[in-house]
């Protein structure tokens, strides 16, 4: 209990500022230590690494190479990461391996050819993480391209040949003709047990595996549908042989999001049911239509994978509207991760990007930034990753672009920290302070509350329903501006709830500068709320069973009633 002397000395007297009319000051000597939830006695934190890497001096603008004089695959590269909060790597375009000729199930030479490139690429990869572990950054995630292949059920393609961009494939894949299909069968491309699989698989793996500061492999990321049986028999096999050799290793993988994108749904979500032809989108096709088909999508590879964990990327702030399918998107994904009982990773942004020809010019900002990671605590998420940490070097102008906007990441192309790098850093520093208290609870329901008419841009509310949820311990909701979002997490060890009360507007558009009132009433029970913002706690006493919350855009409350 000692973390909490210092809260009721000099927090309770400076709560009204932040809590507003609905709480009152309570005298020190009314209320027991003992009374006070305290989460002081726990000790996780929460994991955090950027989606892409420092590079070696080179860039590539249309697969043109240019070089920036110097290379920032360096120590002090590595310690500005780590400094960042980053508890882990994955340095996607560096620490990659891959056997450049030949293929796994091809002739005596190519095999052999196909084995030394694999093993010299290692030892350049080893070099970065000997600097990752010396400066505290002790788990690596590698991308072995030859192990991922594997989930693409091609095992005799060469090396760079990726089927995902193979034109050749068009045919077999988008036109619907081609089902999803494991690894292990009689059919040419398929091995022919378990056993083959694993021992294929143990040979890519005991190349590195068991290497101090190799924490993980890359095993998909963004597959498509027709992988789903694929990548869960790889998913599978790294876990048994994992298991048989004593490896911990960590298995990356990155599902989509809830996407209406005509190219998304056309290509990487299942077929329509008992048909062999793909459902394209038109006109008449219903968000409902597109929501049916991407919860297949996930529960396709969670049956396959069982996997520990889900996570998917998604980047609701890149255009100068707030993406209508995020939210729907983060509420159904929590409710899969807590009915399976697994933990809930994501990979969020930092970013402004060409794409396909369009351009997102909106930055982040401050209260950006703090309405993507209240708005991933508030949903149970325990790991976050970054895209990007390190401006990405690949870019195409027809093709998705970074290099032109060095603001856009924590770090330039250049090695130079931008105002993203402290922003973020003192982000997740919060988020660590907080780490041991809200990680013990896990995510139960969501809500969206609405005062109409709205000034704001409320596009990205639209498939929610408002008003109407209801909670266990919370017994009514009122907002007296715009939309605010309500979510109920659970500490089942301690029976206690937490509420986050969390200001939805979006920060930058019409009605952005609004500063909310939300109004919680809970059960009579209870008499006190402990009031976690920023990672900080401060202690209030309920009038009536209400508390109120204020904060702009993107501002979140998290409230433990007790």
């Amino acid at each position: 209990m000692k973390k909490f002397n210092h809260i009721i000395l000099s927090l309770i007297l400076g709560a009204s500022a932040v809590c507003g009319a609905g709480c009152q000051q309570d005298p020190v000597e009314t209320l027991k230590k003992s009374d006070i939830p305290d989460y002081s006695g726990y000790t996780d934190q929460m994991d955090f690494f950027g989606y892409h890497s420092t590079h070696d001096g080179y860039y590539t603008i249309d697969d043109v190479k240019y070089y920036v004089g110097e290379s920032f695959m360096t120590t002090e590269q590595y310690q500005m990461y780590k400094d960042a909060g980053m508890t882990m790597a994955y340095p996607q375009s560096v620490m990659k391996i891959r056997g450049e000729t030949g293929a796994m199930r091809d002739s005596e030479a190519a095999a052999e050819k196909f084995y030394a490139d694999r093993a010299a690429d290692w030892e350049k990869v080893k070099l970065e993480i000997d600097k990752y572990v010396s400066v505290g950054i002790d788990k690596t995630i590698l991308y072995d391209e030859d192990l991922s292949w594997i989930g693409l059920n091609e095992p005799n393609r060469v090396a760079g040949d990726n089927i995902r961009d193979d034109e050749d494939a068009e045919v077999e894949i988008t036109d619907g003709k081609r089902t999803a299909k494991g690894l292990i069968g009689t059919d040419k491309d398929q091995y022919a047990s378990e056993e083959e699989l694993d021992a294929q698989v143990e040979k890519l793996l005991s190349l590195y595996a068991g290497y101090p500061g190799v924490g993980g492999v890359c095993l998909a990321d963004e597959p498509k549908n027709v992988w789903y049986k694929s990548y869960g028999d790889l998913y599978n096999s790294i876990k048994r042989v994992s298991e048989k050799n004593g490896w911990d290793l960590y298995i990356s993988f990155n599902l989509n999001p809830l996407n209406l994108n005509k190219l998304v749904y056309d290509e990487y979500y299942p077929y329509v049911e008992g048909t062999g032809e793909a459902h394209p989108i038109t006109e008449k096709t219903t968000f409902e239509d597109g929501f049916a088909r991407y919860k297949q999508y996930i529960q396709n590879f969670m049956s396959s994978m069982q996997p520990d964990y889900i996570r998917y990327d998604d980047y609701p702030l890149r255009y100068s509207y707030l993406s209508s399918t995020y939210i729907p998107c983060l509420e159904y994904i929590a409710g899969v991760a807590r009915d399976m009982d697994i933990k809930f990773h994501m990979v969020t942004q930092t970013f402004g990007m060409n794409s396909n020809g369009t351009q997102s010019m909106r930055k982040l900002t401050e209260p950006g930034a703090k309405w993507l990671n209240n708005m991933l605590l508030g949903f149970g998420v325990n790991e976050i990753s970054y895209f990007t940490y390190y401006t990405r070097t690949e870019s195409k102008t027809e093709g998705e672009s970074f290099w032109q906007y060095n603001d856009c990441s924590f770090v330039d192309i250049y090695g130079q920290k931008t105002a993203i790098y402290d922003l973020m850093k003192k982000i997740i520093a919060n988020n660590q302070k907080f780490a041991p208290t809200v990680l013990q609870f896990k995510y139960v329901k969501s809500g969206i509350f609405s005062m109409l008419p709205m000034d704001c841009n409320a596009d990205h509310i639209q498939y929610m329903p408002q008003n109407v949820q209801t909670y266990e311990k919370v017994k009514s909701v009122t907002v007296n501006k715009e939309c605010a979002m309500v979510n109920e997490l659970y500490d089942k060890e301690n029976d206690r709830y937490m509420y986050m009360a969390m200001n939805i507007v979006d920060p930058e558009n019409k009605g952005s500068k609004v500063y909310q009132t939300i109004t919680l009433e809970f059960a009579p029970e209870y008499k006190y709320a402990l009031v976690y913002r920023d990672g900080t706690p401060s202690l209030y006493r309920l009038k009536g069973s209400k508390l109120e919350v204020k904060g702009g855009p993107g501002e979140a409350s998290f409230v433990i009633p007790f």
